[in-house]
């Protein structure tokens, strides 16, 4: 009694084949999901009109939101770069809603107030955030 051996190659053959169908689909599926992933937008910078106003003589600059997104406070930061390059910056400052009222973000309406600036003629004043500038102007 003799078994036929093509009998059991044929289901062997067929494993195979769906396993290597298998891997390919795998294969195809981690490629189109990395471009898929690679076409994705990043982050979005910060987008806002902003108009500032020195008062009160050179102590004083006023930040006025006339636009665009919302900042938190804690995440601006008022620079002041002199004549000779030296670079002072402020995190201490009050921000106000358009109603008047203390606020903790910097919205439409709204203004940021630094007191006590050091300020001479040609100084740059720069509003930014820890990705973009919001805001650059020179002091006449």
């Amino acid at each position: 009694m003799k078994q036929d051996r093509r009998q059991q190659d044929d289901a062997i053959s067929s494993v195979v084949g769906e396993m290597i169908m298998i891997t390919l689909v795998i294969i195809l599926v981690a490629l189109f999901a990395t471009s898929a992933f690679s076409m994705i937008p990043g982050g979005r910078e910060v987008n806002v009109d902003v108009v500032m106003k020195n008062v009160s003589g050179d102590t004083t600059v006023v930040f006025w939101h006339k636009g665009g997104d919302w900042v938190e406070g804690k995440d601006l930061v008022v620079v002041v770069i002199g004549e000779e390059g030296k670079r002072t910056e402020y995190t201490d400052f009050s921000l106000f809603g358009a109603d008047g009222k203390p606020k903790d973000t910097f919205d439409l309406g709204g203004r940021l107030v630094v007191e006590e600036v050091e300020l001479k003629s040609g100084d740059i004043v720069r509003l930014v955030t820890q990705k973009t500038v919001i805001y650059s102007g020179v002091i006449p």
